[in-house]
């Protein structure tokens, strides 16, 4: 009976080293349709999403960042999960389509504090407001092939910076897509739009949306005063759009803004939709 016991409890274990890289070696020769490159404080998170993506035929590999940094060992950190890349884009037989990074986003250093670093760049030629002068993009490390800024893999990032908050936010991705709510919210569009760029919230509208019978929630600046909007704005999140399309300006603090405020970084921790989740587009 105890080793039955034992048994049981390692079942669900079985299987997830298929998907973890252990060697330099099966770093530099596998294959892969969906790659997950993770600091290793997340690993133990991902196996529920590796299964996930698995289940849809993808054939799915895992990749340590202290494997990664030991391997491809010249150079900052950034340009080392580049060459990673670059290599697996050159010689894998399989090459991924889709790379998924996990941890929170940092400058390049060699501090404790590392999750996985951004490539940092200069400003664009415009200026900042508070004498920004650096951005930074994960999309630097999908240009393997071409001098063009066209990325050739399909890259997205999870941006942890705990255990608890990594396995929850698996947990909603897996709960989203095993579960879906398909209801009158997948049909509707939430449009935001500051004074001078609402008429081409309305082109949209009028272009797009209506005409293939979806539902439009509007939000645009001339409607009231900033308290309004952003309490206008999170309402439309809370109840659910497939699409949120910001047709307005960024502005500090981080806002969607015009003259006036329509949502703003302080009004996230208002956000009660955990399973209606919308995907948002911007035009700024």
């Amino acid at each position: 009976m105890k080793k039955l016991s034992v048994f049981l409890v390692l079942l669900p274990l079985l299987g997830q080293a298929d998907y973890l890289i252990t060697t330099p070696d099966s770093l530099r020769t596998n294959s892969a349709d969906y790659l997950v490159i993770t600091h290793d404080s997340f690993t133990s998170a991902l196996y529920p999403l590796c299964r996930l993506r698995e289940s849809l035929g993808l054939e799915v590999k895992m990749a340590e960042l202290p494997l990664v940094y030991s391997t491809f060992d010249s150079g900052p950190r950034t340009d080392r999960i580049k060459a990673f890349l670059r290599q697996v884009y050159d010689t894998w037989p399989r090459r991924p389509t889709y790379v998924l990074l996990v941890g929170d986003a940092c400058q390049d250093s060699t501090t404790g504090q590392d999750f996985l670093p951004c490539k940092i760049f200069p400003k664009f030629s415009y200026s900042y407001y508070s004498g920004l002068t650096t951005h930074s993009i994960d999309n630097w490390y999908a240009q393997l092939q071409g001098n063009d800024s066209i990325p050739d893999l399909i890259i997205g990032r999870l941006p942890v910076n705990t255990l608890p908050r990594a396995e929850s936010l698996v947990a909603k991705i897996v709960h989203y897509e095993n579960e879906p709510d398909t209801g009158m919210w997948t049909r509707t569009v939430e449009l935001l739009g500051s004074t001078d760029r609402q008429h081409f919230a309305e082109e949209l509208d009028s272009t797009y949306f209506q005409p293939a019978g979806d539902s439009v929630y509007t939000v645009y600046e001339s409607q009231g005063n900033s308290a309004f909007l952003r309490k206008k704005t999170r309402d439309g999140i809370n109840q659910g759009a497939s699409l949120l399309f910001p047709v307005n300006h960024g502005g500090l603090p981080p806002a969607w803004s015009g003259s006036k405020t329509l949502f703003s970084y302080q009004d996230v921790d208002t956000l009660v939709n955990l399973d209606r989740l919308t995907i948002v587009l911007g035009q700024g």
